[in-house]
């Protein structure tokens, strides 16, 4: 039976890895990125093993009691090498390759000691169990085991105690969260890695040991892979929670500008910049545009407002804090509407009864697009409370 903890976590793995590696060719790839994605799919490769009956299969198509157990301590193994391989290159100096190759060849080492020792105990499957044969096969099995063992908790060692101290020095609440997690990751596989100490000692005394996970490992393994999905996966739902928040606040100001651009566009439709609805999934791309559409209207607006002085911007009124803000933008709003009205009845007005346009005080300079959309939004509220004008609606 498959289980579907493991099994979403091998495919996920597997994915990300592949699509982060050929993605950071076209830019470039770091020893760390190489590392990380060798990783993830030797890890994601022990997790797909243990997933099912992939390692069975192996078994009894190549007819080798124990490959597939094998084969996932191996992944286990070369999964632990590369993650401290990426730590040390990480901590370490570009031009310093020394503990690099050290590190290389540990984990060549490693693979190569414990696959003759696997070899040595002439391992034959009897009741679900893998049987060590031959006088010298419970010690070559307790040897493999403890090579396997010990040289995962070696590697997990190194990790902790790097990630350790990156999240002391981490200078975002993201990248804190997500090395709490791989350090917790850390942590579980080494509780995971030293729960098979057992295996070591069944081995010496009977020369025996299961050839499953037993139910304490799984879900071991189960917590590990969890563990280390939601490590991995922190910074992009970090960057996806910010672009959300982005996104509501910037659709949030394209409403709540709503009554200003749409008594604009009443009397002057030719500020809509291109035709049809705004973008709904760009919102901060509509948001702009509809700040400009706003300012074109009140640049037309201009010629209509005799006899004032200049209008209350971004930048004013300066003191008396947020009631002298509102005070202003009902004022503009006020304004506005009266403007309005005017540009309305001289459109209806033929053209040889119409007065001729005065000058108009400029606007104020601008403070900035978030200033300015601020600003927009409270007279747009403003106006929204006035009595309706007597002017045309359009949908926007």
């Amino acid at each position: 039976m498959t289980d579907p903890v493991l099994a979403c976590a091998a495919v996920f793995l597997l994915g990300l890895s592949t699509y982060r590696f050929f993605a950071g060719r076209h830019r470039g790839t770091t020893p760390a990125l190489r590392y990380t994605c060798c990783f993830a799919w030797c890890f994601g490769a022990s997790l797909a093993l243990m997933a099912g009956r992939t390692g069975a299969d192996i078994d009894h198509g190549t007819g080798l009691a124990g490959l597939s157990w094998m084969l996932t301590d191996h992944l286990k193994m070369g999964s632990a090498g590369f993650l401290a391989l990426a730590a040390v290159s990480l901590r370490r100096p570009a031009a310093d390759a020394r503990a690099l190759r050290r590190r290389q060849a540990g984990v060549a080492l490693a693979v190569l000691v414990a696959t003759v020792l696997f070899l040595l105990a002439r391992i034959t499957e009897v009741d679900g169990q893998l049987v060590a044969t031959g006088g010298a096969g419970p010690a070559a099995l307790a040897g493999y085991d403890l090579v396997s063992v010990g040289y995962v908790v070696g590697c997990l060692v190194t990790l902790l105690r790097q990630t350790l101290s990156w999240t002391r020095q981490a200078d975002t609440a993201a990248l804190r969260t997500a090395l709490v997690l791989i350090t917790l990751t850390a942590a579980v596989g080494l509780l995971w890695t030293a729960w098979g100490v057992d295996d070591v000692l069944g081995a010496l005394r009977s020369g025996r040991q299961q050839s499953t996970e037993d139910p304490v490992s799984l879900a071991l393994g189960r917590l590990c892979a969890v563990l280390l999905l939601a490590g991995a996966t922190t910074l992009l739902w970090a960057r996806a929670g910010r672009a959300a928040r982005r996104w509501r606040a910037a659709y949030r100001s394209y409403r709540s500008l709503g009554p200003l651009w749409r008594a604009l566009h009443a009397v002057f439709p030719q500020i809509a910049l291109a035709a049809g609805p705004l973008p709904f999934a760009d919102a901060e791309l509509a948001l702009y545009r509809r700040v400009i559409e706003i300012r074109d209207g009140l640049l037309i607006l201009r010629r209509y407002r005799t006899g004032e002085t200049p209008p209350a911007g971004p930048e004013q009124p300066r003191g008396g804090g947020a009631r002298a803000t509102d005070a202003a933008a009902r004022a503009e709003a006020a304004r506005i509407a009266a403007a309005l009205v005017r540009a309305r009845a001289q459109a209806d007005t033929p053209a040889e009864a119409a007065d001729p346009p005065q000058a108009e005080p400029s606007l104020p300079p601008s403070a900035g697009i978030e200033a300015e959309t601020r600003w927009l939004t409270q007279v747009a509220q403003a106006l929204r409370t006035m009595p309706p004008l007597p002017v045309g609606r359009t949908a926007g």
